[in-house]
């Protein structure tokens, strides 16, 4: 009987409660897994892991030495790909992070993109914005592409302490004024990494990432390369 009770009550839940997806907000079909296959055929998809020095590698050389850089999707505001990292972000959807991470892995290990590195770290959230959401929106997305690689996740090397104001409310020019001196590094003369691959949702003007990479480099010395679920260049 119990076996016949639990599937209705599923059916009963999916109709009047469906799961939606999270890039257009619309019912996903039975058949499909956090994103629908219309957003996924839509979503614009960059080919960064497979030019090595596409623009967004060239943008941020500007402001220091990267080995690499890598983003998954264009980003355009009101656009799907948006929609999909505010529920990443703010809705706790945190299985948008492992799935987005299945789906740039093995693109990644057939380029050999990041074969030089050999650990993946998180870009950290400030202690007090990790305790109002809960969760760091790319700790899924980390621990997927390291698992696929076959790296170590560092979560324990780099703290950010300096509670920036969200930058999306910043205009692009005072960015970097506000993230500079945010990061700190602890432990690093225990550290043995070589190559770190630091991951963030998005890169803008590149400011937030670029300052960890200023902290890492100054701490530990070695290379960095970065990898975002998406990026705006303009």
């Amino acid at each position: 009987m119990k076996n016949l009770v639990l599937p209705s009550l599923r059916s009963f839940a999916a109709i009047f409660f469906p799961k939606l997806c999270p890039g257009c907000m619309n019912p996903l079909h039975e058949t499909e897994r956090v994103i629908c296959w219309v957003c996924q055929l839509s979503l614009p998809q960059t080919d960064h892991p497979w030019d090595f020095q596409n623009e967004l590698w060239e943008k941020m050389n500007q402001f220091g030495r990267i080995e690499r850089v890598v983003s998954l999707f264009d980003f355009h505001k009101n656009s799907r790909v948006q929609s999909l990292l505010h529920q990443l972000k703010y809705k706790g959807q945190q299985e948008i992070g492992e799935f987005l991470g299945n789906w740039i892995a093995p693109q990644i290990m057939a380029s050999k993109v990041f074969s030089e590195v050999d650990a993946v770290l998180p870009l950290p959230l400030h202690p007090e914005r990790f305790q109002q959401r809960g969760y760091n929106q790319v700790q899924k997305f980390s621990d997927c592409l390291a698992h696929h690689l076959g790296l170590p996740v560092v979560n324990d090397l780099v703290v950010r302490k300096k509670k920036t104001r969200s930058l999306v409310k910043i205009k692009n020019t005072d960015r970097w004024e506000e993230v500079d001196n945010a990061f700190a590094v602890k432990g690093y003369q225990n550290n043995t990494f070589k190559h770190f691959l630091l991951v963030d949702d998005v890169i803008t003007t590149g400011a937030t990432l670029s300052s960890c990479a200023n902290a890492l480099l100054e701490a530990c010395g070695g290379s960095i390369s970065f990898v975002a679920l998406a990026s705006r260049l303009s």
